[in-house]
């Protein structure tokens, strides 16, 4: 049985005339890549359709903490 390998995300600038020599290790090393469009995609496809909170109650709250007596 293979133990699941943990990933560790980051965010890197690669200057374009080096991207070709990079994209050629991502491969090699069966890495896998994602545009911050492609991020941001995935994160609002997961978020719930609805939220947990209406924007009355969610004001409420941001108004309690912001003028709190």
């Amino acid at each position: 049985m293979l133990a699941e390998q943990a990933t560790k995300g980051i965010y890197l600038d690669v200057p374009e005339k080096d991207w070709s020599l990079f994209s050629e290790l991502i491969r090699k090393f069966g890495w896998r890549t994602r545009t911050k469009e492609q991020m941001l995609e995935r994160f609002i496809a997961t978020r719930p359709k609805e939220p947990l909170l209406s924007e009355e109650e969610i004001m409420a709250e941001v108004n309690a903490v912001r003028y709190a007596k």
